[in-house]
């Protein structure tokens, strides 16, 4: 079964037991309106949060108190709990027998809110592929959209702060419960992240890079708040993370994968996502600015360069040799993820670069393939390609909104 069908079966899991409010969102002109993009036609999740962290750049900018609305429903869920029990396909599929999880825990930000055949809005989390309650990368990236959106709209609406601060809070401490010592939340041996195939263990390059990002906004967010005990705490978190992530995973030219010795030579295209977030929202470096550039030169010089005569984009994971990640995902490359990527090497000044990667990209979708309006999430290096109609590939808008670094 390939990771498609995998997909839509887990998008269709039914419940188990456990009941949810009942209702119509917006059937009622005193209801207030609520906002989703579905990610695409084959994984039907409306909003889903790894994947908007990409791909709602383009709402922001045109439609700003729409995108600040969906986080708002997002904060709404932070600190409630679904209790009734759903399906992990993809554990069930490792074990050969059925495992069960909670809907949705409190603390933990939720994947999706909900799908056309359920009850979207009300019934939040939909269990499925991965039990996502547990993902290193969503609650950083909720705190680094919210941020993002109060940046984006003048840095003026404090009230959106407010609103949306007990569920930033909510969402770093309850991250902090995978923190095994070292100041930074350790993936579990699972696929914990937007990688969703892709086992990851131990500090992470990405999701360690997200939380490392996630700390400066929230230390931004307190001050503008004025809650300067909670600044100084994420301020120290902040520094006692970045050491044990850059002594864990740098290796002198790039972030590792993890810290299983297996990945120790896999380099990922999205090692600095949380970067790309710094940068865009003027948080300054999460890592010296020296081991991003050599790192986004290997990046380019590997993941680009060497996959698909660097006309292709950027695949995911290559090893230093140019041997292709063997994992499903690692050896694809992601538009979304490419983009974030070539908007960061944009605000480094390494302008050549960033748009021979996007133009590797444009030969794909529109000159050798003929996505073009139906731009999938993936293809591998065939140019087969997987998830058509992907909401991933609006994070073009990255190349946009991205702020040249201070000096």
């Amino acid at each position: 079964m390939d990771l498609s069908e995998r997909r839509r079966r887990s998008g269709a899991a039914e419940l188990g037991a456990g009941t949810s409010e009942s209702g119509q969102t917006g059937s009622s002109p005193k209801t207030e309106p609520s906002f989703a993009l579905l990610e695409c036609f084959d994984y039907a999740y409306y909003g889903t949060l790894d994947v908007r962290f990409y791909a709602s750049l383009p709402l922001l900018k045109f439609w700003p108190e729409i995108d600040k609305r969906v986080l708002r429903e997002f904060a709404a869920t932070v600190l409630k709990e679904w209790p009734e029990q759903g399906l992990w396909v993809w554990k069930t599929q490792q074990t050969g027998s059925p495992v069960l999880h909670k809907r949705k825990k409190i603390g933990a930000v939720p994947h999706d809110l909900g799908v056309p055949d359920g009850d979207p809005f009300i019934s939040v989390n939909e269990p499925g592929w991965q039990d996502t309650n547990d993902w290193k990368d969503l609650n950083s990236k909720f705190v680094l959209m919210v941020y993002r959106d109060y940046v984006f709209t003048g840095r003026k609406d404090l009230s959106f702060l407010r609103e949306t601060w007990p569920a930033m809070q909510a969402a770093i401490t309850y991250l902090r419960q995978f923190d095994h010592g070292g100041g930074i939340p350790e993936n579990s041996g699972y696929p914990d992240q937007t990688y969703d195939s892709w086992v990851v263990k131990g500090v992470s390059a990405y999701s360690g890079g997200l939380w490392l990002g996630a700390l400066r906004a929230g230390e931004e967010t307190a001050l503008a708040l004025n809650d300067q005990a909670a600044a100084a705490e994420y301020h120290t978190l902040f520094l006692k993370a970045q050491k044990t992530y850059i002594g864990q995973l740098w290796n002198g030219e790039y972030f590792r994968y993890d810290t299983q010795p297996a990945n120790h030579n896999l380099i990922q295209t999205d090692q600095l996502a949380g970067q790309w977030y710094a940068n865009m929202l003027g948080l300054g470096d999460v890592v010296p600015r020296a081991m991003q550039q050599t790192a986004l030169r290997k990046i380019y010089a590997n993941n680009v360069m060497k996959f698909g005569n660097g006309e292709m984009g950027a695949v995911n994971g290559m090893a230093e040799d140019g041997t292709i990640s063997t994992n499903e995902e690692g050896k694809e490359v992601w538009a979304g993820t490419t983009l974030g990527y070539a908007a960061l090497l944009k605000s480094e000044g390494m302008t050549e670069e960033s748009y021979r990667t996007v133009h590797g990209l444009y030969h794909v979708i529109y000159e050798t393939k003929g996505y073009w309006f139906r731009t999938p999430e993936a293809w591998d290096i065939t140019g087969n390609f997987r998830a058509s109609m992907y909401m991933r590939p609006t994070g073009i808008w990255a190349m946009e909104m991205t702020a040249p670094h201070a000096p």
